[in-house]
């Protein structure tokens, strides 16, 4: 993991047909239903004339929400790589049906958190998303629950704050660039919101898991150095 960005781009890559898989039956449903969820959401809630509405609050909450839950296969996928784990597609799938419940319950949790610093100040929300961000990686490496992965994790996005925060402000912005090049195209061929859709879907789906498998390479780097670190600590102690 000394070059996280080669390692991932190498995976990503060379077992494209396997996270395909991960991509159509995990993401691909979660993109449905938020979809779903967010286009009934903005019918029934009052517009505002405010700077945003209701519905844009509801909007931020259940994206960030379906963002931390949906990186569990693909946190496992890296870190089975890592190890060399056989059968690692179908340990990955298992994982996330099985386990990933306790992500889901904290990532509602920091859901909330992280929407109300977005909805007061922006600057709030990303410091919390951030320092909390590694707890669910810790979680899924160690087949642990996230309370019990929280010391750990927090240790290291605190460690790695700027470089965390950083790295999610640029690929965000780079997603919203790309995101409204797109669109804007897409606008130029057809009006159709289908077509929209179908397209915005499929960005998400490409760049997502990317994005997700090259946060864990910088995680699992991260991880190992603070313990080389720890190791090197207690041995000068000893």
């Amino acid at each position: 993991m000394e070059n996280p960005f080669k390692n991932t781009w190498e995976l990503y890559t060379g077992q494209f047909e396997k996270i395909l898989v991960l991509m159509l039956t995990t993401t691909l449903p979660l993109l449905l239903a938020h979809s779903y969820v967010m286009n009934y959401i903005y019918l029934i809630t009052p517009s505002s004339t405010g700077i945003y509405s209701v519905a844009d609050i509801y909007y931020g909450l259940i994206t960030l929400l379906f963002f931390l839950y949906a990186q569990v296969p693909y946190i496992r996928f890296v870190y089975n790589e890592h190890l060399g784990v056989e059968h690692n597609l179908r340990n990955t799938i298992y994982h996330f049906v099985v386990n990933g419940f306790t992500i889901f319950v904290f990532a509602c949790l920091i859901s909330i958190l992280s929407t109300i610093g977005f909805a007061l100040l922006i600057l709030p929300g990303i410091i919390i998303l951030s320092l909390v961000f590694p707890v669910p990686y810790i979680s899924v490496f160690d087949e642990k629950s996230t309370w019990k992965s929280f010391k750990e994790g927090f240790r290291i996005g605190r460690k790695h704050f700027f470089k965390i925060f950083l790295l999610l402000i640029l690929i965000g912005f780079a997603e919203l660039l790309f995101g409204v090049f797109v669109t804007y195209q897409l606008f130029n061929i057809t009006p159709s919101f289908a077509a929209q859709m179908i397209t915005q879907m499929s960005l998400n789906i490409i760049i997502y898991p990317f994005v997700i498998m090259l946060m864990t390479s910088f995680i699992l780097k991260w991880r190992n150095n603070l313990r080389t670190i720890e190791v090197k600590r207690e041995g000068n102690f000893i």
